[in-house]
């Protein structure tokens, strides 16, 4: 995405440019509420710049909102919170959402116990390492994280969705807890397994195996002025409130 944006900025205005992002995700999870900066003549207006960059940019890819920033403004050293949103399919295999949500019925076989992923999931909430539960960590920021929010919420389509907010995330954090919080619901993982990852005493314990990407998705990112969209997931599960 970063170098898409880099490129029809370097094309609008005959110079190359640089983005800096909120955030980095991996490969296939997606990004609906991801915040950039970048610098341009004072010329260029607001509005006549969204309209290029939107008619440049790949169809993958869209600038939804865009104006002019203080000039101190930093994405990601800035934001307070980041928002993920999980989805998840656990009643059909429609092939409509290949490859958008994590289709349970031929990856991950058995039945969601919701109140055993509801109890297992208010575990998560709080200032902890979250080593157990990434590929890597940040050796300069360490490995501990404040989780605001985790929650599981069904869309009005039927789709389970899991709303995480934190001050920070790991690399791939979300999608192990995903992965451990629904091998717990489907009996593939004890409840004690999970406390003892998160207590990193981990040792004999198998690690998580990380949910795919495809139902990954930063739907926002918290500034000191709020947030720079509600949460939801375009077509999938609508905008709401908090």
């Amino acid at each position: 995405m970063q170098g898409d944006v880099e490129s029809s900025l370097s094309r609008l205005t005959s110079a190359a440019r640089r983005v800096t992002a909120a955030g980095r995700t991996d490969t296939g999870v997606h990004a609906v509420g991801q915040e950039i900066s970048f610098d341009v003549p004072p010329s260029w207006q607001p509005a006549d710049l969204h309209r290029g960059l939107n008619a440049l940019l790949p169809s993958d890819i869209w600038i939804e909102q865009l104006g002019r920033a203080a000039g101190d403004f930093h994405p990601r050293f800035d934001a307070l919170a980041r928002r993920y949103e999980y989805l998840v399919d656990d009643r059909d295999r429609s092939p409509i959402l290949g490859g958008r949500v994590w289709n349970l019925t031929s990856t991950a076989p058995g039945r969601i116990d919701e109140d055993v992923l509801a109890e297992a999931t208010r575990l998560l909430p709080g200032e902890r390492s979250f080593r157990a539960f990434s590929k890597a960590g940040q050796p300069e920021r360490g490995t501990r994280c404040t989780i605001d929010k985790a929650v599981w919420s069904r869309s009005p389509a039927g789709l389970l969705y899991f709303t995480i907010v934190a001050d920070r995330f790991l690399h791939r954090m979300v999608r192990y807890l995903v992965s451990t919080l629904v091998e717990v619901a489907t009996g593939r993982r004890n409840r004690q397994e999970l406390e003892r990852l998160l207590a990193e005493e981990d040792e004999g314990i198998r690690p998580p195996v990380p949910a795919p990407p495809w139902g990954l998705y930063l739907t926002g990112v918290r500034y000191p002025n709020g947030w720079n969209r509600p949460p939801g997931v375009p077509g999938l599960v609508p905008h709401r409130s908090g």
